[in-house]
């Protein structure tokens, strides 16, 4: 930080990142190097190996190349360790002019080995074995170092200036989720999304490279999990809640397919997912599947290997599967409807992220108006709610079908992650024609709902987060909020970039920490089975100060909707842990406004998270009881 210039244009890397490029070029030229020296040394007759012309024409002026390549890329490494990330780049001001002359050298490794190259096939034969094995890698190095600088380069350049911002951030988006395939072509939605990033990154208050932000989080997760944070408990999570949520955490989890399959199930996968599918194949030649490997209210199934799959995945609660529709898309996730005969339900299962069009659907979180018929109107996360519209669009037909067929079952729709999301929208629409209706968000994102539709929604919206799950703090304000601290850490940061990556990571990721050092119980009594979120719990309506000082006011704020269930660790953890002790409490929005950079924010948002910490929590519910009394 700040990037650096390069032929008048700006690179989005800094000079303080070449140390390790630096080392893999001598990594790859100096062995090389060694074996031409310790040849050339211990040859007394190089004329009975090799002829004169080979030696003139090609050993030495290579070796003179690989020489000043070591040594230029020698001090490349030790000038890239001066100075700080921002304070203190001075050190490093020569960094382009060392890269200028390594550029030039390029060429000219190049000519020698074309040039030599005729000279090789002349005398290859005559030549010690050692030294046609080290001719061979030099000629496949030579030509495989500029293509991947060229590479480099080309995808760190920065068109600001070629091409408008709007047009730089498409491209950058069409490159990283193959080459914009899956979005349809919706320019408007794309725009959407490419607004949210210019919004969080491009700013003119600040440059920086993204190893900056990998350092910046490093030195954030030190201080976090240092910090010796409170948790208030306004109420334990009544015990119905929390069984209900393992209950359906199956159902979301399902919708995965062959992604929870291998996931559950590491070793096994391959047979278990050959038995799901009845040895049909996996997906990748349905074209030569019959028509009678079709299921008729499977949609997007060709091979009917998914659907077999899901009916593997769901054998213990066996359900029926009325309807599913495995379309991925952008604003499109996959989908099934079951009838669970145990509970006297209709589930409708949304799956969570698992492509790069859902990926595009995560991040297109520009605030869309959603008009309610019982709640008023708010605002909603835009991608969220094309996706909900499109469910709600394929099976408001079928469901009234389907509830002519059960009249005594009720209506739970579930999800996980960004189907989560989906599935609480996807409530709220349906709520109006189906009064009894539940929605059980397992790992629900913190950026879905406007304040107004997320307080109405607290009776039949559950959200349930783990620990310091960082999907669940994740949001527009809480994402500029984790960039200003970043940019404030890199500031204060005295060491070299280097040794924040590797030194104090490693510190960081072997440390045990308490998540949140002590629990203080602000509401002593608890709720019973007869518990309803929408009289008893005591919700804080007003909205972190710190959070609304740091966003625009023309943004509205997308939060966490429903009643929130906190599955917290209460010893211990680090990334490393195994065994983590979990209870469940009562919590409020405004405590994840904030992102909390630990060691697990990313682990705590996987499926097996889930799972354990409300199995745990269940299991533990009278012990955790007795700590809060």
């Amino acid at each position: 930080m700040p990037g650096i210039r390069l032929f008048g244009r700006r690179f989005n890397f800094a000079s303080d990142d070449l140390t390790i490029p630096s080392l893999i070029d001598i990594g790859l030229r100096l062995p090389l190097l060694v074996t031409f020296i310790v040849f050339r040394i211990k040859d007394e007759s190089p004329d009975s190996t090799c002829p004169s012309t080979f030696y003139n024409g090609y050993f030495y002026p290579l070796l003179s190349v690989y020489a000043v390549i070591t040594i230029l890329a020698s001090i490349m490494a030790l000038i890239s360790l001066r100075g700080t990330p921002v304070k203190n780049t001075r050190p490093r001001r020569h960094m382009p002019l060392l890269i200028y002359t390594r550029l030039i050298i390029v060429p000219i490794d190049i000519s020698i080995n074309v040039l030599g190259l005729i000279l090789i096939i002349r005398v290859f034969h005559m030549c010690a074995i050692i030294l046609r094995a080290t001719i061979i890698a030099t000629i496949i190095l030579s030509w495989t170092v500029p293509i991947a600088l060229f590479i480099i380069l080309a995808f760190f350049i920065d068109l600001t200036g070629v091409i408008s911002p709007e047009k730089k951030w498409e491209m950058r988006i069409k490159l990283i989720f193959c080459c914009g395939r899956g979005y349809g072509g919706q320019s408007s939605d794309i725009k959407n999304i490419v607004k949210t990033l210019q919004y969080l990154i491009d700013d003119e208050r600040f440059d920086l490279v993204p190893s900056d932000v990998a350092a910046g989080l490093i030195l954030l997760q030190h201080e976090d999990v240092l910090e010796e944070r409170q948790l208030d408990i306004m109420q334990t999570a009544p015990l119905e809640l929390l069984k209900e949520g393992l209950y359906y955490n199956s159902y979301a989890q399902s919708a995965f397919g062959w992604f929870s399959i291998a996931y559950q199930y590491r070793l096994t996968f391959l047979p278990r997912i050959l038995f799901a599918m009845r040895f049909r194949t996996i997906g990748f030649c349905c074209a030569c599947c019959s028509p009678c490997c079709q299921n008729p209210d499977s949609l997007n199934d060709p091979c009917g290997s998914q659907y077999s799959t899901l009916t593997y995945l769901l054998r213990k609660q066996k359900p029926v599967i009325l309807y599913a529709n495995f379309l991925g898309a952008f604003h499109r996730a996959p989908f099934y409807i079951a009838a669970d005969d145990e509970k006297k339900k209709i589930i409708v299962s949304i799956r969570g992220t698992l492509s790069a069009t859902d990926i595009l659907t995560d991040i297109n979180a520009v605030e869309d108006v959603l008009e309610t018929e019982l709640f008023g109107n708010g605002h909603c996360h835009s991608g969220m709610h094309s996706a909900a519209t499109y469910i709600r669009d394929d099976i408001s037909t079928r469901l009234i079908d389907i509830f002519i067929k059960y009249p005594d079952y009720e209506l739970i729709i579930c999800g996980y992650s960004l189907g989560a999301g989906i599935a609480s929208i996807l409530a709220i629409l349906f709520k109006p024609n189906y009064p009894h209706l539940k929605c059980y968000g397992i790992a629900m994102p913190g950026s879905v709902l406007s304040e107004n539709l997320a307080m109405a929604t607290r009776h039949f919206i559950y959200s349930y987060v783990v620990d310091v799950d960082m999907i669940g703090r994740a949001s527009i304000r809480s994402l500029e909020h984790l960039r200003d601290r970043i940019i404030d850490a890199l500031d204060k940061c005295n060491r070299n970039k280097l040794r924040i990556l590797t030194m104090t990571l490693f510190g960081t990721l072997r440390k045990r920490r308490q998540t949140f050092h002590s629990v203080n119980s602000q509401t002593p009594a608890l709720m019973d089975e007869s518990f309803s979120p929408s009289t008893t719990l005591n919700i804080d309506s007003t909205i972190s100060e710190l959070v609304l000082n740091q966003t625009p006011a023309d943004r509205a704020h997308l939060i966490m909707p429903g009643t929130i269930i906190h599955l917290y660790s209460i010893n211990r953890v680090g990334l490393f842990s195994r065994k983590i002790s979990y209870r469940a409490c009562m919590s409020t929005y405004n405590r994840f406004s904030q992102l909390i950079v630990h060691p697990r924010m990313w682990l705590d948002h996987f499926p097996a998270s889930y799972a354990t910490a409300i199995a745990d929590a269940i299991e533990n519910y009278d012990q955790s009881l007795q700590e809060v009394n």
